[in-house]
C-alpha cells in the first residue's frame, strides 16, 4: 500500500484541532555511515536521501499543506523544499534551530560502533528514569531536547504560532527530536524513545487540540514504499 493512499485513509480532522505530519530528512552518507548525526554535523542528502524526499514529497501532495517548516540543518532544509515544491500551490515556509536533531556533544560525527557501551549506558540510565543525563556528558539530555521540541513545536499552546483549526503541517525534523516527541505523546515515557521506530523520509501523523494543546498520535513512522 503506498503512503499517498495510506495518507488519504486517515481518520478525518475533528472539528477544533489542526494535523501535524512530523517528518525525518532523507538520508545522509553520515546515516549510510552509521555516524552519530546530531545538531553538530550539518550533512548534506546523498543520492538515496534525495530519492527517499521525493518520494515523501510525492506521497504528501495528496495532503493540501498550509505550511511546510524545518530545523536549519541542512539534510532537513532540503528535503522540506523537496516536499514543499511538490505541493500544487505555495504554501508557507518556516525554518527553526528549535526543530533540530539532539546534539551529541563530544560524540558527535563519531561510529556508532564504536560508542556502543556508552550508549548501552545511556540508555539504561533514561530507561531507569535519568533522562536528565546529558549525551557524552557535555551534549543534550532528553529532558533538554523534549523542552526544545515542545517550545519549537507548540509553545505558548498553539502550532508553530497558530491556534487557527484545520490547518495541516508538515515540520522536518530528525530520528531522537521526533522520538523525543513521541515517546511522551504515546505516553511511552522519554527514557523509553528510542524504542520507537525513525525511518529515513518517514512522517508520523499528530492531531493538535487548539483549545487545550492536547495531541493524540495517529500513525507512526509511514515510509513512502520506494525508500
Amino acid at each position: 500500500m503506498s503512503l499517498s493512499y495510506s495518507l488519504t485513509q486517515l481518520p478525518p480532522l475533528a472539528l477544533g484541532h489542526s494535523r501535524l505530519y512530523l517528518c525525518r530528512h532523507g538520508e545522509t552518507d553520515s546515516n549510510a555511515q552509521d555516524l552519530l548525526q546530531g545538531s553538530g554535523v550539518d550533512a548534506m542528502l546523498n543520492v538515496l536521501g534525495r530519492s527517499q524526499a521525493s518520494a515523501l514529497g510525492e506521497s504528501l501532495a495528496s495532503i493540501c499543506l498550509n505550511m511546510v517548516a524545518s530545523s536549519t540543518l541542512s539534510r532537513a532544509i532540503e528535503t522540506s523544499d523537496i516536499i514543499a515544491n511538490r505541493q500544487a500551490v505555495s504554501v508557507e515556509r518556516w525554518r527553526d534551530a528549535g526543530l533540530s536533531e539532539m546534539f551529541y556533544g563530544s560524540l558527535e560525527g563519531l561510529p556508532i560502533a564504536g560508542c556502543r557501551q556508552k550508549l548501552k549506558e545511556l540508555s539504561a540510565a533514561w530507561q531507569a528514569g535519568d533522562t536528565g543525563v546529558a549525551v557524552g556528558g557535555d551534549g543534550e539530555s532528553p529532558d533538554m531536547l523534549l523542552a526544545r521540541a515542545h517550545a519549537a513545536l507548540w509553545g505558548d499552546g498553539a502550532l508553530l504560532n497558530s491556534r487557527v483549526p484545520g490547518r495541516h503541517v508538515a515540520v522536518v525534523a530528525h530520528s531522537s527530536f521526533n522520538r523525543a516527541v513521541l515517546s511522551v505523546a504515546t505516553g511511552k515515557g522519554l527514557g523509553n524513545m528510542f524504542a520507537i521506530p525513525q525511518d529515513n523520509a518517514c512522517v508520523n501523523v499528530l492531531d493538535f487540540c487548539v483549545n487545550d494543546a492536547a495531541i493524540s498520535v495517529i500513525a507512526i513512522n509511514m515510509v513512502p514504499s520506494n525508500s
